[in-house]
Parts: structure tokens; C-alpha cells; sequence
């Protein structure tokens, strides 16, 4: 009896720690390590649209997560060699515009009429990607 609770005493102790850090580790691998390039994706493009839209700390926290969650739909999009070219076009748009009715709210006046530029570019380039295949 009490070499079962001498063991079971031992798993605990070995397992608390882990338990107690796993999630940190976990949350910091998520963030820091590009995975399946999604994540450093959206790191670049949350450094670029603070940079060219000057956002404010409170913003880039607001804003990461929407970044976090357009970037692996992108990703996969642009991966599907099954879509045909139209189609997947008008993917990319609804995305750009779900994206755009979530930022819409955090950024102000200027902010967002400079992101509206941004986003004409980025429709702009990816046109003359398609024109030039």
C-alpha cells in the first residue's frame, strides 16, 4: 500500500511541473514558431500594417488574432490546385472581406482609409499574378 502511494506521490511530482509549464510552452510555440508558415504570415502582416497604419499597442493585440485567423485560410486557398482560378478569386474576396468587417471597428478614420489602399494594392498585385500565369 504504500509503495503504491510512494509511486503514485513520484508520478505526481514529475507531472505538476509539466502540467503547470506545458501550456506556456505550448502558447509560446504557437506564437514564435512559423508551424505551417500561417503564423509568421500573419506576424509579418501584423508588422506591416503597424508600420503603415502606426496602430497602437491596444490595436496590434486587437488585430493579431483576425491575422491569426485569415492567414491559414489564404494559405490553404492558395494551396488548392483544385479550385478553378474565378472561384478561388472570389474565396480570396469573401476572406479579405470577412477580415475587413472585423478591423473596420478597431482602426480609425485614416487607419482604415489607408488599409482600403492597402487592400487595393494587394488586389491590384494578385491580378497581375493571375494575368501573368
Amino acid at each position: 500500500m504504500q509503495k503504491n502511494f510512494l509511486k503514485l506521490a513520484f508520478l505526481f511530482f514529475l507531472a505538476v511541473p509539466f502540467a503547470v509549464t506545458a501550456p506556456k510552452v505550448m502558447a509560446q510555440d504557437a506564437m514564435s514558431a512559423p508551424g505551417d508558415g500561417a503564423n509568421a504570415e500573419a506576424m509579418q502582416k501584423l508588422q506591416k500594417m503597424s508600420a503603415a497604419l502606426q496602430l497602437t499597442p491596444s490595436q496590434k493585440k486587437q488585430v493579431m488574432p483576425i491575422l491569426m485567423e485569415e492567414a491559414p485560410q489564404i494559405k490553404a486557398l492558395k494551396a488548392d490546385t483544385s479550385m478553378p482560378p474565378l472561384q478561388k478569386a472570389m474565396k480570396m474576396r469573401q476572406i479579405g472581406e470577412t477580415t475587413d468587417s472585423k478591423m473596420k471597428p478597431i482602426l480609425n478614420p485614416q487607419q482604415w482609409q489607408t488599409w482600403e489602399t492597402m487592400r487595393a494594392q494587394e488586389k491590384q498585385q494578385m491580378m497581375q499574378k493571375m494575368e501573368n500565369r
